[in-house]
């Protein structure tokens, strides 16, 4: 009986443990669900001033280098290529026949076609000479006129059959692709070749409207890249857009002439406007999400505020301000990805 009471007791202790340290445990993960008011606790930042600064008149955009033309080459009729006088990389001009359609056939056609006239011309000159002589009657002399020009229709018709089985060039370029090789058959459309001009190139930039009407059909424009540092291109423009998209930007190409530089190359596109003036500044890290929805965070008294702006033209790594800011008011450059709008900063200058 003592020993069943000792074991009980020793049950009911456990049991007492366990539970108590279970309760313990649930206080501790309880206490870790308790959300921390981060709000409170100051974010570090660095600002800068909007101030006014001198604007030289020139801007630089970033562009790609883009291909000016590209084209396929096919044809119009089917048939077997019987010459095809490409590949891969080989250098052809506008209008170059690079290649034929066996066109033996047409040549047998018209070789029948051309006999064939032959006598019809010897006949309408004979009943031309027996209806001169009263021997012969008007009909014959038509009948023999319809029967030579519509043998010349014939003849015209297979010399165009057999001009356009030529394979054309319809641009000047380098051969990018070749699908069909000579021994194919191929179907009107089919494309045969691609051919791109890589001498022609342009870089398309989108110029604030401030600035695009300073620009100019012909206007040079210089062209930088780092794959050449020291060695800048010229360029001149070639379109500029009638209408501007939703943030008053107009579409500029700007044409460059050269077998230097390839399609896709990372190029800055600069012009001189040569109009200096005085214009409100702030740097481009400012802009929370970029110039497509412009807007800053301010320090005012030891807290970040969201204020919406307007922006102009970008001036190296600094970006005109049109409305939204006065100078002087700290913008802050750094740590925004932490701050909503009344997050507590402190602030150090940007060095």
């Amino acid at each position: 009986m003592k020993k069943s009471f000792i074991v009980t007791l020793s049950i009911l202790a456990l049991v007492g443990v366990i539970a108590f340290t279970l309760a313990k445990n649930k206080k501790k993960i309880e206490a870790n669900k308790v959300v921390i008011d981060r709000t409170i606790i100051p974010v570090s930042v660095a600002t800068v001033p909007a101030s006014y600064a001198t604007f030289d008149g020139k801007i630089t955009l970033p562009a790609n280098l883009e291909l000016n033309s590209e084209a396929t080459i096919s044809i119009g009729i089917q048939g077997k290529i019987e010459k095809l006088n490409i590949e891969v990389g080989s250098r052809v001009s506008k209008g170059q026949v690079i290649g034929t359609l066996d066109s033996k056939l047409k040549q047998i056609n018209l070789k029948a076609n051309e006999l064939t006239l032959d006598k019809l011309e010897r006949d309408l000159r004979r009943n031309s000479d027996l209806y001169k002589g009263n021997a012969g009657t008007e009909l014959n002399v038509i009948n023999s006129k319809y029967d030579v020009e519509n043998t010349r229709i014939q003849i015209e018709q297979v010399k165009q059959q057999i001009t356009d089985g030529n394979i054309i060039s319809p641009i000047s370029g380098i051969i990018t692709s070749r699908k069909l090789m000579a021994g194919e058959y191929v179907s009107p459309g089919a494309i045969i070749a691609t051919v791109v001009d890589d001498v022609h190139l342009k870089a398309v930039v989108f110029v604030n409207e401030k600035d695009v009407y300073q620009l100019r059909l012909g206007q040079n424009a210089r062209i930088t890249t780092d794959v050449f540092p020291d060695k800048p291109f010229t360029g001149q423009v070639k379109f500029i857009s009638p209408k501007g998209d939703e943030n008053h930007n107009y579409r500029v190409e700007i044409q460059l002439n050269t077998n230097a530089l390839k399609a896709g190359t990372y190029v800055m596109v600069n012009f001189d406007l040569g109009k200096k003036s005085t214009v409100l500044q702030i740097p481009k890290l400012a802009l929370v999400e970029g110039t497509k929805n412009p807007f800053v965070y301010i320090a005012k008294d030891n807290t970040a505020q969201v204020q919406k702006i307007t922006v102009g033209r970008e001036i190296g790594e600094n970006i005109e301000v049109i409305s939204g800011l006065e100078a002087g008011q700290e913008v802050i450059v750094s740590g925004q990805i932490n701050l909503t709008n009344g997050s507590k900063i402190t602030k150090t200058a940007q060095q």
